[in-house]
Protein backbone atom coordinates (compact mmCIF):
# COMPACT_ATOMS: atom_id res chain seq x y z
CA UNK A 1 0.00 0.00 0.00
CA UNK A 2 1.38 3.70 -1.01
CA UNK A 3 1.26 5.88 1.56
CA UNK A 4 -0.91 9.14 1.06
CA UNK A 5 1.57 11.92 2.69
CA UNK A 6 4.02 11.22 -0.23
CA UNK A 7 6.05 14.57 -1.36
CA UNK A 8 6.62 15.97 -4.92
CA UNK A 9 10.43 14.52 -4.46
CA UNK A 10 8.76 10.96 -4.12
CA UNK A 11 6.32 11.73 -6.91
CA UNK A 12 7.98 9.57 -9.80
CA UNK A 13 7.34 5.50 -8.22
CA UNK A 14 9.76 2.80 -9.57
CA UNK A 15 9.07 -0.78 -9.32
CA UNK A 16 12.00 -2.22 -7.84
CA UNK A 17 11.03 -5.59 -7.20
CA UNK A 18 8.09 -8.39 -7.78
CA UNK A 19 7.11 -10.89 -6.22
CA UNK A 20 4.43 -13.81 -8.09
CA UNK A 21 3.61 -10.56 -9.99
CA UNK A 22 3.38 -8.02 -7.05
CA UNK A 23 4.86 -4.94 -7.14
CA UNK A 24 6.99 -3.45 -4.49
CA UNK A 25 8.07 0.30 -5.06
CA UNK A 26 11.27 2.62 -4.17
CA UNK A 27 9.07 4.59 -2.41
CA UNK A 28 8.04 1.23 0.07
CA UNK A 29 11.77 0.46 0.32
CA UNK A 30 12.96 3.79 1.09
CA UNK A 31 10.21 4.41 3.68
CA UNK A 32 11.24 0.82 5.31
CA UNK A 33 14.19 1.53 5.35
CA UNK A 34 14.66 5.17 7.02
CA UNK A 35 12.34 3.07 9.63
CA UNK A 36 15.02 0.52 10.12
CA UNK A 37 17.45 3.43 10.58
CA UNK A 38 15.01 5.01 13.00
CA UNK A 39 14.72 2.07 15.32
CA UNK A 40 18.10 0.03 15.03
CA UNK A 41 20.27 3.07 15.34
CA UNK A 42 23.09 1.71 13.03
CA UNK A 43 26.06 3.76 12.41
CA UNK A 44 25.00 6.26 9.64
CA UNK A 45 27.46 5.27 6.96
CA UNK A 46 27.40 4.62 3.40
CA UNK A 47 27.99 0.48 3.87
CA UNK A 48 25.26 0.04 6.49
CA UNK A 49 22.34 2.31 4.85
CA UNK A 50 22.96 0.20 1.53
CA UNK A 51 22.30 -2.76 3.90
CA UNK A 52 19.56 -1.58 5.53
CA UNK A 53 18.20 -0.85 2.09
CA UNK A 54 18.58 -4.45 1.12
CA UNK A 55 17.27 -5.80 4.24
CA UNK A 56 13.84 -3.56 3.81
CA UNK A 57 13.54 -5.28 0.09
CA UNK A 58 13.80 -8.08 1.44
CA UNK A 59 11.38 -7.68 4.56
CA UNK A 60 8.83 -6.22 2.03
CA UNK A 61 9.56 -9.15 -0.60
CA UNK A 62 8.90 -11.47 2.94
CA UNK A 63 5.73 -9.70 3.69
CA UNK A 64 3.87 -10.41 0.37
CA UNK A 65 4.78 -14.32 0.93
CA UNK A 66 2.83 -14.04 4.42
CA UNK A 67 0.02 -11.77 3.54
CA UNK A 68 -0.58 -14.54 0.74
CA UNK A 69 -0.10 -17.29 2.69
CA UNK A 70 -2.56 -15.97 4.85
CA UNK A 71 -5.00 -14.60 2.24
CA UNK A 72 -4.73 -18.56 1.04
CA UNK A 73 -5.79 -19.56 4.78
CA UNK A 74 -8.24 -16.93 5.45
CA UNK A 75 -9.02 -13.70 2.51
CA UNK A 76 -10.61 -11.99 5.83
CA UNK A 77 -7.77 -12.26 7.67
CA UNK A 78 -5.31 -9.21 6.47
CA UNK A 79 -8.40 -7.01 6.47
CA UNK A 80 -9.59 -8.35 10.32
CA UNK A 81 -5.85 -7.60 11.44
CA UNK A 82 -5.76 -3.38 10.65
CA UNK A 83 -7.36 -2.68 13.88
CA UNK A 84 -5.39 -4.26 16.38
CA UNK A 85 -1.85 -3.18 13.86
CA UNK A 86 -3.02 0.31 14.25
CA UNK A 87 -3.07 -0.37 18.24
CA UNK A 88 0.22 -1.78 17.79
CA UNK A 89 1.49 1.32 16.08
CA UNK A 90 0.06 3.92 18.56
CA UNK A 91 1.44 1.44 21.92
CA UNK A 92 4.92 1.52 20.08
CA UNK A 93 5.40 4.82 18.89
CA UNK A 94 2.91 7.22 20.53
CA UNK A 95 4.77 10.04 22.59
CA UNK A 96 4.27 13.91 24.15
CA UNK A 97 0.82 13.46 23.65
CA UNK A 98 0.93 12.58 19.71
CA UNK A 99 -0.64 9.32 17.99
CA UNK A 100 2.08 6.57 16.96
CA UNK A 101 1.11 7.67 13.39
CA UNK A 102 1.54 11.30 14.33
CA UNK A 103 4.81 10.39 15.71
CA UNK A 104 6.38 8.59 12.93
CA UNK A 105 4.90 11.61 10.28
CA UNK A 106 7.01 14.03 11.70
CA UNK A 107 10.38 11.87 11.46
CA UNK A 108 8.89 11.11 7.46
CA UNK A 109 8.15 7.61 8.12
CA UNK A 110 4.87 6.48 6.13
CA UNK A 111 2.74 5.21 9.36
CA UNK A 112 0.62 3.20 6.91
CA UNK A 113 3.65 1.04 5.66
CA UNK A 114 4.59 0.79 9.45
CA UNK A 115 1.03 -0.37 9.55
CA UNK A 116 1.41 -2.94 7.14
CA UNK A 117 4.36 -4.92 8.28
CA UNK A 118 2.45 -5.20 12.04
CA UNK A 119 -0.89 -6.54 9.82
CA UNK A 120 1.89 -9.19 7.97
CA UNK A 121 3.52 -9.55 11.91
CA UNK A 122 -0.55 -10.70 12.82
CA UNK A 123 -1.32 -12.93 10.15
CA UNK A 124 1.88 -14.68 9.98
CA UNK A 125 1.39 -16.20 13.30
CA UNK A 126 -2.03 -17.31 12.52
CA UNK A 127 -0.86 -19.13 9.55
CA UNK A 128 2.16 -20.83 11.71
CA UNK A 129 -0.18 -21.70 14.02
CA UNK A 130 -2.56 -23.32 11.78
CA UNK A 131 -0.05 -24.88 9.24
CA UNK A 132 1.66 -26.34 12.40
CA UNK A 133 -1.26 -27.42 14.93
CA UNK A 134 -0.02 -31.14 15.64
CA UNK A 135 3.54 -29.56 16.92
CA UNK A 136 2.11 -26.79 18.88
CA UNK A 137 -0.62 -29.15 20.11
CA UNK A 138 2.38 -31.12 22.36
CA UNK A 139 3.27 -27.84 23.90
CA UNK A 140 1.60 -28.91 27.03
CA UNK A 141 3.45 -31.76 27.91
CA UNK A 142 6.56 -29.52 26.80
CA UNK A 143 5.65 -27.35 29.45
CA UNK A 144 4.72 -29.53 32.11
CA UNK A 145 8.38 -31.22 31.34
CA UNK A 146 10.11 -27.27 31.46
CA UNK A 147 8.20 -26.89 35.19
CA UNK A 148 9.15 -30.01 36.53
CA UNK A 149 12.65 -29.55 35.96
CA UNK A 150 12.41 -25.49 37.09
CA UNK A 151 11.16 -26.89 39.96
CA UNK A 152 14.05 -29.58 40.60
CA UNK A 153 16.79 -27.08 39.96
CA UNK A 154 15.64 -24.00 41.42
CA UNK A 155 18.84 -23.25 43.44
CA UNK A 156 20.64 -23.83 40.57
CA UNK A 157 22.61 -21.19 38.30
CA UNK A 158 19.98 -18.83 36.14
CA UNK A 159 20.96 -16.13 33.93
CA UNK A 160 18.44 -13.33 32.32
CA UNK A 161 18.96 -12.71 28.46
CA UNK A 162 17.39 -11.29 25.83
CA UNK A 163 18.46 -12.24 21.96
CA UNK A 164 18.86 -11.61 18.30
CA UNK A 165 18.93 -14.59 16.22
CA UNK A 166 19.99 -12.98 12.74
CA UNK A 167 19.45 -15.09 9.51
CA UNK A 168 21.49 -14.73 6.40
CA UNK A 169 19.11 -13.51 3.11
CA UNK A 170 19.28 -13.47 -0.12
CA UNK A 171 20.82 -10.49 -0.72
CA UNK A 172 22.95 -10.89 2.58
CA UNK A 173 24.93 -13.86 3.18
CA UNK A 174 26.19 -15.28 6.30
CA UNK A 175 30.15 -13.17 5.99
CA UNK A 176 27.66 -9.39 5.59
CA UNK A 177 25.49 -11.10 8.24
CA UNK A 178 27.94 -11.19 10.69
CA UNK A 179 29.03 -7.61 9.47
CA UNK A 180 25.51 -6.70 10.21
CA UNK A 181 25.94 -8.05 13.73
CA UNK A 182 28.83 -5.79 14.54
CA UNK A 183 26.99 -3.32 13.38
CA UNK A 184 24.41 -4.03 15.97
CA UNK A 185 26.32 -4.72 18.95
CA UNK A 186 28.22 -1.29 18.48
CA UNK A 187 24.76 0.57 18.16
CA UNK A 188 23.14 -0.98 21.03
CA UNK A 189 26.89 0.31 23.16
CA UNK A 190 26.34 3.75 21.68
CA UNK A 191 22.88 3.17 23.27
CA UNK A 192 20.75 2.17 20.97
CA UNK A 193 17.79 -0.06 22.08
CA UNK A 194 18.42 -4.04 22.10
CA UNK A 195 15.10 -4.91 22.22
CA UNK A 196 13.73 -2.68 19.58
CA UNK A 197 16.55 -3.74 17.28
CA UNK A 198 15.36 -7.42 17.99
CA UNK A 199 11.85 -6.78 17.33
CA UNK A 200 12.75 -5.85 13.47
CA UNK A 201 15.82 -8.28 12.91
CA UNK A 202 15.53 -10.90 14.67
CA UNK A 203 14.67 -14.25 13.15
CA UNK A 204 13.78 -16.08 16.56
CA UNK A 205 10.34 -16.40 17.90
CA UNK A 206 11.27 -13.79 20.68
CA UNK A 207 11.14 -10.84 18.36
CA UNK A 208 7.78 -9.51 18.97
CA UNK A 209 8.81 -9.79 22.68
CA UNK A 210 11.83 -7.62 21.52
CA UNK A 211 14.30 -10.74 22.18
CA UNK A 212 13.26 -11.63 25.64
CA UNK A 213 14.05 -15.05 27.47
CA UNK A 214 13.78 -14.03 30.96
CA UNK A 215 15.39 -15.70 33.61
CA UNK A 216 16.76 -19.53 31.91
CA UNK A 217 18.83 -22.24 33.50
CA UNK A 218 22.63 -21.51 32.65
CA UNK A 219 23.15 -25.62 32.18
CA UNK A 220 20.38 -25.66 30.60
CA UNK A 221 21.72 -23.83 27.56
CA UNK A 222 23.74 -25.43 24.49
CA UNK A 223 27.30 -25.30 25.74
CA UNK A 224 28.57 -22.51 22.94
CA UNK A 225 25.95 -20.42 24.21
CA UNK A 226 26.62 -21.50 27.66
CA UNK A 227 30.60 -20.11 27.26
CA UNK A 228 29.16 -17.12 25.33
CA UNK A 229 27.36 -15.91 28.63
CA UNK A 230 30.00 -16.71 31.11
CA UNK A 231 32.31 -14.31 29.04
CA UNK A 232 29.90 -11.47 28.38
CA UNK A 233 29.39 -9.42 31.43
CA UNK A 234 25.96 -8.32 32.67
CA UNK A 235 24.21 -5.22 30.60
CA UNK A 236 26.93 -5.98 27.46
CA UNK A 237 26.10 -8.55 24.48
CA UNK A 238 27.81 -11.08 23.60
CA UNK A 239 30.61 -11.23 20.35
CA UNK A 240 28.48 -13.13 17.30
CA UNK A 241 27.92 -16.64 17.73
CA UNK A 242 27.50 -19.16 14.82
CA UNK A 243 24.96 -21.65 15.31
CA UNK A 244 23.24 -23.73 12.34
CA UNK A 245 24.10 -21.33 9.65
CA UNK A 246 22.56 -18.11 11.54
CA UNK A 247 23.91 -15.68 13.89
CA UNK A 248 23.42 -15.26 17.17
CA UNK A 249 23.41 -12.20 19.55
CA UNK A 250 22.58 -12.48 23.48
CA UNK A 251 22.36 -10.10 25.98
CA UNK A 252 23.56 -10.79 29.58
CA UNK A 253 20.75 -8.60 31.45
CA UNK A 254 21.52 -10.98 35.06
CA UNK A 255 22.18 -13.55 36.81
CA UNK A 256 21.83 -15.59 40.18
CA UNK A 257 23.84 -17.79 41.36
CA UNK A 258 21.96 -19.80 43.16
CA UNK A 259 18.99 -19.68 41.05
CA UNK A 260 15.43 -18.33 42.02
CA UNK A 261 16.79 -18.83 45.86
CA UNK A 262 19.80 -16.98 45.00
CA UNK A 263 20.93 -14.95 48.89
CA UNK A 264 22.22 -11.88 46.37
CA UNK A 265 18.50 -10.98 46.36
CA UNK A 266 17.79 -10.36 49.86
CA UNK A 267 17.30 -7.32 51.37
CA UNK A 268 19.38 -6.49 54.37
CA UNK A 269 19.30 -3.75 57.39
CA UNK A 270 23.18 -3.75 59.28
CA UNK A 271 24.27 -1.45 61.70
CA UNK A 272 27.86 -0.32 62.20
CA UNK A 273 30.32 1.49 64.51
CA UNK A 274 32.83 3.57 62.49
CA UNK A 275 36.40 4.46 64.61
CA UNK A 276 37.88 6.80 62.80
CA UNK A 277 41.35 7.00 61.63
CA UNK A 278 43.18 9.00 59.30
CA UNK A 279 44.40 7.00 55.65
CA UNK A 280 48.14 7.36 57.00
CA UNK A 281 47.36 5.75 60.59
CA UNK A 282 50.28 3.06 61.71
CA UNK A 283 49.34 -0.70 62.17
CA UNK A 284 50.01 0.23 65.85
CA UNK A 285 47.31 2.59 65.76
CA UNK A 286 45.06 0.08 64.17
CA UNK A 287 45.18 -2.70 66.08
CA UNK A 288 44.63 -0.34 69.47
CA UNK A 289 41.65 0.96 67.54
CA UNK A 290 40.25 -2.96 66.83
CA UNK A 291 41.09 -3.42 70.06
CA UNK A 292 38.94 -0.48 71.61
CA UNK A 293 36.06 -1.57 69.36
CA UNK A 294 36.04 -4.87 70.59
CA UNK A 295 35.97 -4.03 74.32
CA UNK A 296 33.47 -1.45 73.33
CA UNK A 297 30.86 -3.42 71.39
CA UNK A 298 31.31 -7.24 73.73
CA UNK A 299 28.33 -6.28 75.44
CA UNK A 300 26.06 -4.63 72.74
CA UNK A 301 23.76 -7.47 71.45
CA UNK A 302 21.20 -4.71 69.34
CA UNK A 303 21.52 -2.66 66.50
CA UNK A 304 20.39 0.47 68.48
CA UNK A 305 22.98 -0.31 70.76
CA UNK A 306 25.11 -0.40 68.57
CA UNK A 307 24.05 2.80 66.07
CA UNK A 308 24.12 4.47 69.74
CA UNK A 309 28.20 3.54 69.88
CA UNK A 310 28.84 4.81 66.34
CA UNK A 311 27.07 8.37 67.60
CA UNK A 312 29.87 8.80 70.22
CA UNK A 313 32.97 7.71 67.60
CA UNK A 314 31.70 10.72 65.72
CA UNK A 315 32.78 9.62 62.30
CA UNK A 316 29.78 11.19 60.58
CA UNK A 317 29.00 7.68 59.08
CA UNK A 318 25.91 6.61 59.40
CA UNK A 319 25.63 4.06 61.33
CA UNK A 320 22.27 2.30 59.94
CA UNK A 321 22.40 0.78 56.76
CA UNK A 322 18.43 0.08 55.80
CA UNK A 323 17.10 -1.95 53.46
CA UNK A 324 19.54 -2.86 50.95
CA UNK A 325 19.93 -5.56 49.07
CA UNK A 326 22.61 -8.13 49.27
CA UNK A 327 23.97 -8.10 45.89
CA UNK A 328 24.93 -4.38 45.76
CA UNK A 329 27.64 -4.89 48.36
CA UNK A 330 31.11 -5.94 46.98
CA UNK A 331 32.20 -9.90 47.22
CA UNK A 332 34.19 -9.52 50.55
CA UNK A 333 31.50 -7.48 52.00
CA UNK A 334 29.03 -10.30 50.68
CA UNK A 335 30.81 -12.66 52.37
CA UNK A 336 30.64 -10.95 56.10
CA UNK A 337 26.91 -10.39 55.95
CA UNK A 338 26.61 -13.98 55.07
CA UNK A 339 28.43 -15.64 58.23
CA UNK A 340 26.90 -12.47 60.65
CA UNK A 341 23.84 -13.53 63.01
CA UNK A 342 21.44 -11.53 64.05
CA UNK A 343 22.38 -9.43 66.77
CA UNK A 344 26.37 -10.33 66.92
CA UNK A 345 28.76 -8.20 66.43
CA UNK A 346 31.14 -8.98 64.04
CA UNK A 347 35.24 -8.67 64.19
CA UNK A 348 36.67 -5.66 63.85
CA UNK A 349 37.42 -4.51 60.07
CA UNK A 350 39.76 -1.97 58.44
CA UNK A 351 38.31 0.28 55.76
CA UNK A 352 39.93 3.28 53.95
CA UNK A 353 37.25 5.44 56.53
CA UNK A 354 38.43 3.31 60.07
CA UNK A 355 38.15 0.34 61.45
CA UNK A 356 34.60 -0.71 61.92
CA UNK A 357 31.89 -3.36 63.41
CA UNK A 358 28.76 -4.75 61.63
CA UNK A 359 25.85 -6.25 63.06
CA UNK A 360 23.02 -7.83 61.26
CA UNK A 361 19.99 -5.96 62.29
CA UNK A 362 17.61 -8.17 59.73
CA UNK A 363 17.78 -10.07 56.43
CA UNK A 364 14.60 -10.88 54.33
CA UNK A 365 14.57 -13.07 51.56
CA UNK A 366 12.06 -12.86 48.74
CA UNK A 367 9.91 -15.78 48.28
CA UNK A 368 11.02 -18.27 45.45
CA UNK A 369 9.39 -17.48 42.34
CA UNK A 370 8.98 -19.58 40.12
CA UNK A 371 8.14 -18.95 36.47
CA UNK A 372 4.30 -19.12 36.06
CA UNK A 373 2.61 -21.73 33.40
CA UNK A 374 1.49 -18.78 31.30
CA UNK A 375 5.74 -17.50 31.19
CA UNK A 376 6.99 -21.16 30.49
CA UNK A 377 4.37 -21.73 27.80
CA UNK A 378 5.60 -18.15 25.80
CA UNK A 379 8.91 -19.88 26.03
CA UNK A 380 8.46 -22.50 24.54
CA UNK A 381 5.95 -21.92 22.40
CA UNK A 382 8.46 -18.72 20.56
CA UNK A 383 10.99 -21.22 20.50
CA UNK A 384 8.86 -23.70 18.17
CA UNK A 385 7.13 -20.82 16.63
CA UNK A 386 10.91 -19.18 15.60
CA UNK A 387 12.26 -22.65 14.00
CA UNK A 388 8.78 -23.71 12.41
CA UNK A 389 8.30 -20.06 10.49
CA UNK A 390 12.05 -19.86 9.67
CA UNK A 391 11.66 -22.98 7.66
CA UNK A 392 8.32 -22.46 6.31
CA UNK A 393 9.30 -18.67 5.23
CA UNK A 394 12.62 -20.57 3.45
CA UNK A 395 9.39 -22.80 1.70
CA UNK A 396 7.53 -20.19 0.33
CA UNK A 397 11.06 -18.24 -1.01
CA UNK A 398 11.62 -21.04 -2.97
CA UNK A 399 8.17 -21.43 -4.56
CA UNK A 400 7.87 -18.13 -5.48
CA UNK A 401 8.43 -16.34 -8.35
CA UNK A 402 10.98 -13.02 -7.53
CA UNK A 403 12.25 -10.33 -9.28
CA UNK A 404 14.60 -7.43 -8.51
CA UNK A 405 16.48 -5.20 -10.08
CA UNK A 406 19.99 -5.57 -8.35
Amino acid sequence: MLGTGMSQANAALEIVAKVNGKAITNYQVDQRAAFLRMVTSLEDTPKNRAQIKQDATQMLIDEILKLDAAAALDPTLAQRSREPARNLVDENFAANGKTGSQSLREKGIDSGNIQQKFITDIVWGEVIRFKFQTKFAELDIIVDKVLSRIEANAKQPQVKLSEIILLPEPNRPLDRTLVLANEIIKAVNNGANFNAIAKQYSASGTAANGGELGWVMLDQLPDDIQEQVKMTKIGAVSAPLQRDGLVVLIRNEGRRQDGAADPSQDMITLARAVYPLSKDASNADKLEAAAKLERDTASIDSCDGLVALNQTYGSGIQGLIKNINLGSFNRPLQALVNGLKAGVPSKPLSFNEGISVFMLCNRISPKTTLPSRDEVLQVEFDKIFGSLAERYLLRLRRSAIIETNS
